[in-house]
């Protein structure tokens, strides 16, 4: 029910808006431009080098190898222990923009020394673990530079890329990701810390609303397409 109030929110929002020029691109035909790219891709694998940080927990940089089968099958492997957050392939442009749905034209933004277009999308499948989702698109190289989503369970989840591989970047692919979210503050029992070694930093004050901010980075490394 709720979103299904969201979609139609989002449709009052724009015949309610003040009249101003038309962009150059409609929003959702760009981010439907952007979808068409990433799926030309085909069949590709790439290996990845993880790095966690999160303030009570130092965990090892880690390596996994990603694949990816059309038309939105995404799968994370790694030989030893990594921790990967599912929002790396929740908050990819395609994984967003796969099904049905709203696009709302939020203007521009400047960000980093671009002016990047603005676009809220809303996605009409219920089963989506993303209730609302900013994307921060680059109109110019055809690339989604930011993404700010909430997932169902609430709290913003933020993710940055990077585009320095051009053969990837023709897809849409980024080389480099961080993810920056908040997560619960809690306690790892000696007992199961295994892999993991204790910060030897200082430890920040837990914010007294229970979250810690938290952030994953991901380099993509070595695409190989069709496979």
């Amino acid at each position: 029910m709720i979103r299904p109030l969201l979609l139609i929110l989002a449709l009052l929002s724009v015949v309610q808006a003040p009249a101003m020029a038309t962009p150059a691109t409609d929003a959702k035909a760009l981010l439907l431009s952007i979808r068409k790219r990433m799926e030309s891709s085909g069949k590709y694998t790439a290996d990845l080098r993880l790095k966690v940080d999160i303030p009570f927990l130092k965990a090892p940089e880690a390596n996994a190898t990603l694949a990816f089968t059309p038309p939105n099958s995404t799968k994370i492997t790694s030989k030893g222990f990594a921790m990967i957050p599912k929002q790396s392939t929740e908050l990819s442009a395609l994984s967003l923009l796969s099904g049905e749905f709203a696009a709302i034209d939020m203007g521009t933004e400047s960000w980093k020394g671009l002016t990047l277009r603005k676009i809220k999308i809303i996605p009409a499948d219920e089963a989506s673990n993303i209730v609302v989702a900013t994307l921060f698109v680059d109109e110019a190289a055809l690339l989604t530079r930011k993404v700010m989503a909430t997932g169902k369970t609430g709290g913003t989840i933020t993710a940055e890329l990077i585009y320095d591989n051009a053969k990837a970047a023709a897809f849409c692919l980024p080389s480099y990701m961080k993810i920056m979210m908040e997560v619960p503050n809690f306690e790892i029992p000696r007992s199961i810390t295994g892999d993991f070694n204790e910060s030897s930093q200082p430890q920040k004050p837990k914010d007294p609303n229970g979250k810690t901010k938290a952030s994953v980075e991901i380099w993509y490394e070595k695409y190989r397409f069709n496979y």
